[in-house]
């Protein structure tokens, strides 16, 4: 455990050497102060307050004063190589939670993803938190320590010898400790996801389970999921308990030694009256609090750190998926065609194959339909045409290349999905509309916006700068989808995929936002749901019963029973909703 925890821990601090080696050089710049503290109280009291000297005390005391602030500067100036180490190191961590989650979720399509978002949020920003906390008070363990250190031998090392055994022995006590403090963090850890997992899998069963009046089962299960989760963390705070008994063993018993041996050391001639208080300077206030932190707070937080990044280590790739170089692909072409061969997939093994045996030819700049009675398999061949499901047998080709053979990001650029729920995310609009085009300018951005009918709304909202709350607040359903649409388009990809992303769309907004995109020279595929998607399209793809039948809206309406009974309902009973 603590192994793979300094393995994560190493592999994703890679990249952040130069930020690292800034603050471990400051931390040691930081032990200058704390090296020559005890001796400038030590000066101030034996040339001078101890011999009535009271000028020259007090200069010693101002000398001090300026060391003080002296190492108030270099601590503050941690925080900026903190700051572009750890917040980075926490977005990379989210990133590859939330990928790690989808692709889980995707490989079993029946998601419990309670610990996957205990992941990518809450143990993500602990392990910033507890990271921020060990580097920021990396100084206390390293300066403090090492200057008090070398402060109290340059004093006398007799007092050095008298205070190391102590400091010793409760770090070693410590370091037993360490691996059972580990192994109970991760315990924790276990229990808090599985109550996780086990509270989203009830709330998405919730009307299962009061259909089958299973509501008291369900409740006993989930109190033994939280008396798993208490019985666990107090364990692991009886560890912390434990160690922090070590402080006593540490700080408080050389303290104590030092003062009790203080009147042989003074008589031996070994130190005078201001380096006895110079040494217990040392001890009690550079010492005693570093070992505090090391043993209270660092340790703690360290067992904190090194568990989750153990229990990540586990849930997400060995190695960080932005360090790794993606290899090279030949360009596909400015004109790629898309092709599905002898496609099956079925959602479980023992379910009937939604799709089988389906093949199509999609040329580039084809604007094609794809309707089919609700659950035929309609979203299903959107997901396989983008790459965001794999068949069972069969294969997506791209300019005749395998789809899942390409690299991810050649894969995003040259197919997009546009799925039914338009996603908006916390921000500005100019963020939104921008998001897949980075840099953008304003006149390509309101350009898309007055294509796709939007100008009414940046009017509304004062502009490409107003701010949306998470998840679009404000906005219609149809607004959002016009938003995600106009994302998409800038992205420019050739080939475009809309599942029903204009469903909250009146007719006419959806006629001239399917036009937008069939105007720009790409492939348009359209998953429809009303039949002026088929009417509007070079070809319609049928699909009902796992098969695919494909023509003209005319070939289909003179050869298809199937799609004249579909056309015939999409007349008498579709309802439109405005935007």
């Amino acid at each position: 455990m603590i192994r793979a925890g300094w393995r994560q821990l190493a592999a994703r601090a890679r990249p952040y050497r130069r930020e690292l080696l800034a603050v471990a050089g400051l931390s040691l710049l930081l032990a200058a102060p704390t090296a020559v503290s005890g001796r400038l109280i030590a000066h101030a009291l034996d040339d001078g307050f101890l011999i009535r000297r009271p000028a020259t005390g007090l200069f010693w005391l101002g000398v001090l004063a300026e060391v003080g602030l002296a190492s108030a500067v270099l601590g503050a100036a941690l925080f900026r190589p903190l700051t572009r180490f750890v917040d980075p190191f926490r977005d990379r961590l989210i990133d590859e939670a939330v990928t790690a989650g989808l692709d889980r979720a995707l490989g079993r399509d029946a998601p419990t993803p309670g610990g996957d978002t205990l992941q990518a949020t809450e143990w993500v920003e602990t392990i910033r938190q507890l990271l921020a906390s060990v580097l920021r008070n990396l100084h206390m363990t390293v300066s403090v320590a090492v200057g008090a250190l070398l402060g109290l031998a340059a004093l006398e090392p007799v007092a050095t010898a008298i205070v190391a055994p102590c400091l010793l022995a409760s770090l070693a006590v410590n370091w037993a400790l360490l691996r059972r403090a580990v192994e109970r963090q991760r315990r924790h850890i276990d229990a808090e996801e599985g109550l996780a997992d086990e509270v989203s899998a009830v709330f998405r069963a919730r009307r299962d389970i009061i259909a089958c009046a299973a509501e008291d089962a369900v409740g006993r299960g989930i109190a033994r999921g939280i008396g798993a989760a208490r019985d666990a963390q107090v364990a692991a705070a009886r560890i912390g308990v434990l160690r922090s008994l070590t402080t006593g063993l540490g700080a408080e018993a050389s303290l104590l030694l030092l003062l009790a041996l203080a009147p042989w050391l003074i008589a031996a001639g070994r130190l005078s009256g201001g380096e006895i208080v110079g040494a217990a300077f040392y001890v009690a206030l550079s010492l005693g609090p570093a070992l505090s932190f090391l043993v209270l707070g660092g340790t703690g937080w360290f067992v904190g750190l090194l568990g989750l990044l153990g229990r990540l280590d586990e849930a997400l790739p060995r190695v960080p998926a932005a360090a790794v170089a993606e290899p090279s692909a030949p360009p596909l072409g400015p004109r790629p065609a898309l092709a599905a061969d002898d496609l099956t997939f079925a959602y479980s093994a023992s379910a009937d194959p939604v799709l089988d045996g389906v093949s199509v030819r999609i040329p580039f700049g084809a604007h094609v339909a794809v309707v089919g009675p609700s659950g035929s398999g309609k979203s299903t061949l959107a997901s396989l045409l983008c790459g965001l499901r794999a068949p069972d047998r069969g294969r997506v080709s791209v300019a005749g290349r395998d789809l899942a053979d390409l690299p991810p990001a050649l894969r995003h650029r040259t197919v997009s999905l546009i799925p039914q729920e338009a996603y908006v995310f916390a921000g500005t609009l100019r963020e939104n509309l921008g998001y897949l085009v980075p840099g953008a300018s304003n006149a390509v951005l309101l350009d898309a916006a007055d294509a796709f009918g939007l100008r009414a709304v940046l009017d509304r909202l004062g502009g490409l700068d107003a701010a949306l709350p998470p998840g679009g607040a404000g906005l219609s359903a149809g607004e959002r989808q016009l938003v995600a649409l106009a994302r998409t388009y800038l992205a420019g990809a050739p080939i475009a995929v809309l599942d029903e992303a204009a469903c909250h769309l009146d007719p006419a907004a959806e006629r001239a936002a399917e036009a937008v995109f069939a105007r720009r020279g790409g492939t348009l595929i359209v998953i429809a749901h009303r039949i002026g998607s088929a009417v509007r399209a070079d070809r319609v793809l049928l699909v009902d019963g796992g098969r695919i039948a494909e023509g003209t809206h005319d070939e289909l309406l003179r050869t298809s029973p199937r799609y004249r009974e579909l056309a015939g309902h999409w007349k008498e009973h579709h309802a439109e909703a405005p935007a």
